[in-house]
């Protein structure tokens, strides 16, 4: 069945942070759509989470639809083309970011968390994944989260067999393991879905996720679909509510029947 895609987003510096290190690119016109936390001090953040955005974005837009495109690294046998571009869009990104790092001294050690969806008829919805921002469904009002983090919380819940509160006792901290922009190359988690119209697909930073309980994200989205902007500021809104102590940004994409996109 063919399918067409709306797409939103909120974001919001947060009740206790100073700077926005969020960022989201939202390319319809290559049904792409990007978000990326960034982290090293306020300005570092901002600079590797934009560096991303715009980074994917580029590839995405124009290198790849170059007459002379060449892969800048090697493709995965095991992935279709679009599933290689975003993989390597990422990757990309995550180079000039390293570079950033390695040459700017208020840039060091920054690095960004990412999440890439893009659709094609031939592949379906791919997402591309990196570090604890997340990707959730909501098909026929459930919440499904569709990424896994990668993060000491998650890492010691699946080694320790802990609940989510205790591994988070034991981290103290929400410790990334895996991000963008840290070393010279970085592995993408690549997930595979095929959309059912009336999807939505939530791209969030953890500003959202760690604050408010998927239960309670899925109830604002079934309380305010379909109107995906008002859905978008919605879940901003509940987070600023449970303290807003991060950055939080929610990107909302739609699955819709082509015959009928309304």
């Amino acid at each position: 069945m063919p399918l067409v895609f709306s797409a939103a987003a909120a974001t919001d510096v947060g009740r206790k942070r100073k700077a926005n290190e969020d960022a989201y690119r939202l390319l319809p016109h290559e049904n792409t759509w990007i978000l990326a936390d960034g982290m090293g001090g306020h300005v570092a953040g901002q600079v590797a989470s934009n560096m991303a955005v715009e980074k994917i974005a580029d590839f995405m837009e124009r290198w790849r639809h170059e007459p002379d495109f060449v892969w800048p690294f090697e493709p995965d046998p095991r992935l279709s083309d679009e599933a290689n571009c975003i993989q390597m869009a990422v990757r990309v990104a995550n180079v000039r970011i390293f570079n950033r790092g390695q040459s700017d001294d208020a840039c060091q050690n920054m690095g960004t968390t990412v999440v890439a969806l893009t659709w094609s008829e031939q592949a379906g919805l791919i997402i591309a994944h990196v570090g604890d921002s997340r990707c959730y469904r909501l098909r026929q009002g459930k919440l499904q989260q569709l990424t896994e983090d990668h993060s000491l919380v998650n890492h010691l819940k699946r080694v320790f067999s802990l609940t989510d509160e205790q591994a988070r006792a034991r981290a103290s901290s929400n410790v990334i393991v895996r991000a963008v922009g840290l070393e010279d190359d970085v592995d993408v988690d690549i997930t595979l879905v095929k959309p059912e119209p009336g999807d939505v697909y939530l791209s969030c930073s953890d500003g959202l996720s760690d604050l408010v309980k998927d239960d309670k994200i899925q109830s604002v989205m079934n309380d305010h679909l379909p109107d995906l902007n008002e859905t978008a500021q919605a879940l901003v809104d509940a987070a600023n509510q449970a303290g807003g102590t991060d950055n939080i940004t929610a990107v909302l994409v739609a699955a819709l029947n082509a015959s009928d996109p309304s």
